[in-house]
């Protein structure tokens, strides 16, 4: 185990897995945020690329992400296939650093994040609403044995700050991280897909809202949370709301239990969404953008699904102890 003494604590565990996955997490696990720029070679998606479509028709849906797959969901990774390349990465760089002198255990079994989508519009179950909004806080965590909190020198050797190890060895290019994302890549597989796969989920996120169709049904549910006695101008305003949900932080820990006032507006808001059919209606906008931008970048797109497929096997090999295979 990691010895004690000058580790960086539970701030650390978020970035250790923005560090591994920032390609593999899914953009469709809630609101959309900044994505990173672009790396090199990656085509991109934007909003001068995704016109704002005419009205289009409205797909009738339940309230369950498993009912509203959106196209963009087959280009990426699984909440299960992420968590698998996480723990293949973690096996991998435990290796790496114990070759550098250091008796690292990052934790190998990993629970899945929640589904594609499951809190893209926000709650719209009751299940959900009694969580509040702070659902967004909760991530991948571990299972079983394994800590993320480094020393500040494991760190620098899991990330590539350092040049050398414990015992004197170099560090490799990227730290033991970078050289477990290579392994990984063998054959064909890659961890961090394609920006533009990105770049479509999270602008036809954000474009979406500016739709006729979705501002007609946002005015809608604003107009029927008043009458509850909440005043929000749409749905993603009371995620938003810090007198509502504070600060909590985020990343691998316990997330504190939402107050009752938190509940009470995830409730109505979710009743809301209901009677005014916005789900359906932001879903059916979202879908069309995404499908007429994965018609445009058809051939930067063709290749990801068998990407995914030759990653996942090497991840899987890792994990089962066969190491990885060309």
């Amino acid at each position: 185990m990691i010895p004690k003494p000058n580790r960086l604590g539970r701030a650390a565990a978020p970035l250790l897995l923005a560090a591994v996955l920032t390609g593999a997490a899914t953009a469709c696990d809630g609101p959309p945020t900044a994505r990173p720029h672009p790396g090199a070679g990656h085509a991109t998606a934007g909003a001068a690329d995704m016109p704002l479509p005419a009205r289009v028709p409205v797909t009738s849906v339940g309230a369950s992400p498993t009912a509203w797959q959106l196209p963009m969901d087959a280009y990426q990774y699984t909440p299960a296939q992420s968590a698998e390349l996480q723990a293949a990465v973690y096996s991998l760089a435990n290796s790496c650093m114990r070759e550098l002198g250091y008796s690292t255990d990052l934790p190998t079994r990993l629970r899945p994040g929640p589904d594609h989508n499951a809190f893209r519009y926000g709650p719209v179950t009751e299940a959900q609403a009694a969580q509040g909004y702070r659902w967004m806080l909760r991530k991948a965590a571990p299972d079983g044995a394994g800590a993320l909190n480094p020393t500040g020198e494991e760190y620098g050797a899991l990330l590539g700050t350092s040049r050398h190890g414990r015992n004197g060895r170099p560090v490799p290019t990227g730290g033991c991280f970078g050289s477990a994302r290579g392994a990984l890549a063998d054959g064909g597989g890659r961890v961090d897909l394609p920006d533009v796969i990105r770049a479509i989920a999270d602008d036809s996120y954000a474009l979406s809202r500016r739709t006729a169709q979705v501002q007609a049904v946002f005015h809608a549910w604003s107009a029927c949370m008043r009458q509850a006695g909440y005043h929000y101008p749409d749905p993603t305003a009371p995620a938003r709301d810090k007198a509502l949900v504070g600060t909590a932080p985020s990343g691998t820990g316990p997330v504190p239990a939402p107050g009752p006032r938190e509940v009470a507006v995830a409730r109505a808001d979710v009743a809301c969404k209901r009677q005014v059919g916005l789900l359906s209606v932001w879903y059916s906008v979202e879908r069309t953008l995404q499908t007429e931008a994965a018609a445009r970048h058809a051939a930067e797109l063709a290749a990801v699904p068998a990407v995914i497929a030759r990653t996942v096997r090497n991840a899987t090999a890792v994990l089962n102890g066969g190491g990885h295979h060309g």
